[in-house]
């Protein structure tokens, strides 16, 4: 007989929505179109224990699954990459990027080998017959139509496909007005899910409910005995709603049923809609077993509530949450917190809460706010989730105004902030100062031809309460004014910078300080004023020489002069003094902040050598310099330090080398004016093309009190290695050698597989504000697990967090990694 062709427009989506959703995760990226093959199929037999695992079930998925060999018979631009850790990857008949058309306007082609058309009975199509849309097709031994032209009825190897899903079964009966059918013993495959599975039945109902009876789910290669699978006796996926339900599901690992869930809600599109989230577990030697499970609130299009109720077995039970909300014109923030009543070990109540807004008034305005609290230092080390959480001494309590991006070259920052010192032990006066509030104001101008000029503006009133008698209350305003105008002139073999600048610093204690101090608030004792001028001049030159290497000298000179101003006994309200290294020599400035305007006559000389290889890799670095200094520098930001007397600043050397793609070297040291060596450090890094990372670290600070540099040396160490097949190994030390104790060390392994990732790591630390030479202080010693069924959920002990902090450059390795 021959084809029959004819065309009726209809809609054919039964599976699309189902099959695309059916995973309780989100989808994996999508890939591109392979070569569609196709060959005759037989019906599948029915198996009570796993239908999947049939000859049948295998002969069907085999088809659509290529390994590498089948992947590189296809043309190129029909390729598609494998991942490292499978043997191949799903191809679905049509490509997975293939937008369907509407069914209402598309032309929809039959064939068949035989066509019957009765206007009383219906029509009957058999041999081959293909129903084709744009995006969606329908292949099978037979199909019957009603006399409506309506309701089909489809029997033998009967497949549908759509945009990366695919079905196969041996019956199924569609109404094409109203959008409802049902599929009988059907295998399926989801390529953007990398998924597969089977159901008794897929009962397509209208309104946008699909129910799968005796479900089977997996993201693992097609294999008679997966890895894991996932079984419900009854799977409700509700597009209306966005909410899918399971009832009586187990998931199985390889055949032993591992856990079994009466009842489950999850999203199966984008939408926010409540329901919970993926639970947290670990155990710690001073908390014990912790399980959390966070439950998502979806109130409002513009607000939610995530609850996560939490148990730890020796500390009790605990509350922890966060509400995030979304305005139309006021900007977005979220409110956050944590409470674990009468700790079991604490013997206190534990609690935290921090609130953060945003709000971008206009192009030129934006503010923000940022407010923490926590009820002790030690609260994130015992109850945070996050075991990469760092614990801060001062949390910050802020509102702010920023001015930008309006008056070229203006910039502006208005804000109050104030400061919870966590460690009770402080004193206050070791405590910071709040701001309350703070004015900053910059401004930057020039011409093309180099002159340029700025003036600034950094006016604060600062307060801090004295309570328990460390010291005289201070606090006051302070006024800090810098006007300066420069000439940069530049080419390509060097530059020249001079600059001429006036600083002026006004300071005025408040009545408390007055008060406490025994001050006469009728004269001037309560103000403190200096106006300073400096000039400094900045210089280089750059000598090139081409050949195997291109090798380049720049020799640079700096002088800067500011005159002396007695400021021995003026406040200081957020000065530091300035860490020095090879940077610091060709800057006039040896204080971090405005309560202290420099005195200088110095000059510093240094020189960068560079050489670079013909693909750009900086094979050799080395910078040395040192500072001469013509006189005494008096200011000081305690009167009881002495004054600097040195002659120079003894050398500072920087130093590097690229040594290949995979390996680099830096390193500083700094010596002092005697000749003693004060500071050093290097690092070591490796990155290998396998995916490996080796970092190690040494730095060494003698104490200076000088400088006010407290005495420090320490090792540090990590990496991650692949091993065999896709095991992985990592770790992390921190060792304190003045001290000679360990301060962190972890130690894990990992498992990549195909469908499922495993972890297991150790780690051993101390609490970033604790002192570990205490006799009362105690390690921490935690022992994580981590396993991911790809494509379904898992148990994160967010170790990737804790190695990205630890390790430099683990996060583009672990992309690396996933993508290899």
């Amino acid at each position: 007989m021959p084809n029959c062709f004819f065309s009726h427009q209809f809609q054919l989506n039964p599976l699309a929505a189902a099959l695309l959703v059916c995973s309780l995760s989100p989808a994996y990226s999508q890939i591109s179109y392979a070569q569609e093959t196709t060959s005759e199929k037989t019906p599948v037999s029915q198996n009570p224990v796993n239908p999947t695992a049939t000859e049948e079930a295998q002969a069907f998925f085999s088809q659509y699954y290529l390994n590498r060999e089948q992947m590189a018979s296809l043309p190129i631009d029909q390729q598609r990459p494998i991942s490292a850790t499978c043997h191949g990857t799903w191809v679905t008949p049509i490509d997975i990027n293939t937008k369907a058309a509407d069914p209402e306007q598309a032309t929809t082609v039959i064939t068949a080998d035989y066509g019957y058309y009765d206007p009383t009975h219906g029509s009957e199509l058999s041999g081959n017959v293909l129903i084709d849309q744009p995006g969606r097709s329908v292949r099978a031994d037979k199909i019957n139509l009603d006399a409506t032209q309506t309701v089909a009825t489809a029997q033998g190897n009967v497949q549908l496909m759509d945009a990366g899903l695919l079905s196969n079964s041996d019956r199924a009966t569609y109404n094409l007005n109203k959008e409802t059918g049902k599929i009988n013993d059907s295998l399926f495959i989801s390529e953007a899910q990398r998924a597969h599975g089977h159901a008794t039945l897929i009962d397509r109902q209208g309104n946008g409910i699909t129910r799968f009876e005796n479900a089977i789910y997996s993201t693992c290669e097609p294999s008679t005995k997966p890895v894991w699978q996932l079984r419900a006796k009854q799977i409700e996926l509700n597009e209306n709603t966005g909410r899918g339900v399971t009832r009586d599901t187990t998931l199985y690992v390889k055949d032993v049923p591992v856990i079994k869930v009466p009842y489950f809600n999850f999203p199966i599109d984008d939408r926010r809609t409540s329901g919970f989230l993926v639970p947290t577990t670990g155990y710690s030697n001073d908390g014990g077993l912790r399980l959390n499970v966070p439950y998502y609130f979806n109130l409002a299009p513009n607000y939610d509530l995530t609850l996560a109720p939490g148990y730890l077995s020796r500390r009790g039970v605990m509350l922890e949450g966060e509400f995030r909300y979304l305005t139309e014109s006021f900007g977005a923030g979220k409110l956050s917190g944590g409470y674990l009543p009468s700790d079991n070990l604490f013997g206190e109540d534990r609690k935290a809460g921090s609130y953060q807004h945003a709000w971008q008034i206009d192009p030129s305005w934006r503010t923000a706010i940022d407010l923490n609290y926590v009820s002790d230092k030690d609260y994130y080390t015992d109850l945070g989730t996050d075991p990469s959480s760092q614990n801060i001494l001062n949390q910050e309590r802020t509102w702010s105004v920023y001015y930008e991006n309006g008056i070229p070259g203006l910039t502006g920052l208005f804000r109050v902030q104030s400061f919870q010192t966590v460690d009770k032990s402080i004193l206050d006066a070791d405590r910071p100062y709040a701001r309350l509030p703070q004015l900053l104001v910059n401004y930057r101008g020039g011409s093309p031809f180099g002159l340029q000029y700025e003036a600034q503006n950094d006016t604060a009133y600062f307060k801090k309460s004295i309570g328990d008698g460390s010291a005289l209350e201070s606090s006051g305003t302070r006024i800090f004014n810098r006007l300066a105008a420069g000439y940069n002139w530049r080419n390509q073999w060097g530059y020249a910078k001079p600059e001429v600048s006036v600083r002026s610093v006004n300071t005025f204690y408040d009545q408390d300080s007055v008060a406490s101090q025994g001050l006469n608030p009728n004269n001037d004792d309560n103000q403190r004023s200096a106006v300073v001028p400096q000039f400094t001049f900045d210089s280089a030159m750059v000598f090139e020489r081409e050949g195997r290497f291109l090798q380049s000298i720049t020799p640079r000179f700096f002088y800067a002069y500011a005159p002396y101003k007695q400021q021995s006994n003026y406040p200081n309200f957020d000065t530091t003094t300035a860490s020095l290294n090879f940077d610091q020599l060709f800057s006039p400035y040896r204080f971090y902040g405005h309560d202290r305007l420099d005195d200088n006559n110095f000059a510093s000389l240094g020189a960068t050598y560079r050489a670079y290889d013909n693909i750009g890799l900086e094979r050799f670095r080395v910078g040395l310099g040192q500072s001469y200094y013509f006189s005494d520098r008096k200011v000081r930001l305690d009167e009881n330090d002495p004054i600097a007397t040195e002659h120079n600043s003894g050398p500072a050397l920087a130093l590097g080398s690229q040594l290949s793609r995979n390996f680099s070297i830096n390193g500083n040291a700094l010596w002092l004016a005697n000749g003693e060596n004060s500071q050093n450090d290097v690092q070591l890094n490796y990155t290998g093309n396998d995916g490996s990372i080796y970092n190690t670290g040494y730095y060494y600070r003698r104490q200076v009190k000088s400088q006010n540099q407290q005495s420090y040396q320490q090792v540090t160490a990590g990496f991650v290695q692949p091993l065999r097949d896709q095991w992985r190994a990592m770790g992390y030390m921190q060792y304190d050698i003045n001290n000679n104790l360990a301060r962190e060390w972890l130690l894990g392994f990992n498992y990549d597989a195909c469908c499922w990732r495993a972890s297991f790591y150790g780690r051993y630390y101390y609490n970033d504000l604790d002192d570990p030479t205490l006799a009362e202080v105690k390690p921490k010693r935690a022992i994580m697990m981590e396993i991911t069924l790809k494509g379904l959920a898992g148990f994160s002990g967010n170790l990737g967090n804790l190695l990205q902090q630890k390790i430099l450059g683990y996060q583009q390795v672990e992309t690396l990694w996933n993508e290899r």
